[in-house]
């Protein structure tokens, strides 16, 4: 009988990893040369979904520019990004806040981070932005839980 468990249970792990259940999924996004922008403005997961996110700040070396990128609960840009202001550059211009599901730290150019998260439970939109002064009203896109 014990044969048998031992049997239908690896079978069912087999099952699992060859249909990938336990894999993250990867996204990878930068910033647009030369723009205060994300390469990518809509991202799509699924909720809980395992999520491995590479920012990389694709500015130009020698411009100075330094971004993040940080997801917040929806209804929250404007709120995380005036808080961000007022964290001030001792805290790398980001709020110190439940409203933020998961950031990056603040990126000089060419540097990278991976975070990996889950998704949120619940569908809907939730935005993502640089929370450095100015930055978020051009860097900005929704990641859709569906």
């Amino acid at each position: 009988m014990k044969k048998i468990r031992f049997q239908n249970f690896l079978f069912l792990a087999i099952t699992l990893i060859s249909f990938n259940v336990f894999a993250e999924k990867i996204i990878n996004i930068t910033t647009n040369s030369g723009q205060l922008m994300f390469d990518k403005t809509n991202l799509t997961a699924n909720p809980n979904e395992s999520l491995k996110l590479t920012f990389k700040n694709g500015s130009s070396k020698g411009t100075g520019l330094q971004h993040n990128w940080v997801l917040v609960k929806p209804g929250k840009v404007d709120a995380i990004s005036t808080a961000s202001i007022v964290a001030g550059a001792d805290k790398s211009w980001l709020a110190d806040s439940s409203d933020i599901i998961a950031h990056t730290k603040l990126l000089n150019a060419g540097e990278s981070e991976t975070l990996t998260f889950n998704a949120p439970s619940v569908t809907g939109d939730y935005p993502y932005l640089c929370s450095f002064p100015g930055h978020s009203a051009t860097m900005k896109g929704v990641l859709h839980i569906k």
